[in-house]
């Protein structure tokens, strides 16, 4: 019996200014706007848009982190092409910053506002965690117990 190959995933990542990430993955996860996507070997050919997220990519028992926020994902013969114009690795991220922002939108969510200006401020919190748990490569801080929690 012939041993069969392990297939690998071909991560692409392009941006406006070309592409910003190539790599190996046996592994993907990510956030569509519906829910998280899990993408093996084998993948049935798709094409999704994406939310603001986490991608994580496993790749011989490593887990990589990048921040992605918005975008389209297509899959097809294990080649996966994500289309974003923000795609972070964790040094890229100033997590100074970061809870800044984050402190920022939820003092701004303690005043009555209108709906939009609600939703906006929601949006600057999620990114920042997002940012956050990117940025200090690391998923036991805690960051989302609280969301998860909710749920």
């Amino acid at each position: 019996m012939a041993k069969s190959e392990t297939r690998k995933l071909e991560l692409n990542i392009l941006t406006p200014r070309g592409v910003k990430f190539k790599r190996e993955a046996d592994f993907l996860a990510m956030r569509a706007v519906d829910g998280d996507i899990g993408i093996l070997p084998n993948h049935a050919p798709m094409t999704s848009s994406l939310g603001d997220g986490i991608l994580r990519i496993l790749n011989d028992g490593e887990e990589e982190k990048l921040a992605l926020f918005e975008g389209v994902v297509e899959i097809k013969d294990n080649v996966v092409n994500i289309y974003t114009t923000i795609a972070q690795h964790p040094e890229e991220i100033d997590l100074e910053r970061a809870r800044r922002e984050k402190e920022e939108a939820e003092a701004a969510l303690q005043e009555e506002r209108e709906d939009f200006e609600m939703q906006n401020f929601l949006l600057q919190i999620r990114r920042a965690l997002v940012r956050l748990e990117v940025g200090v490569h690391s998923t036991d801080i805690g960051y989302f117990e609280q969301f998860d929690e909710e749920e």
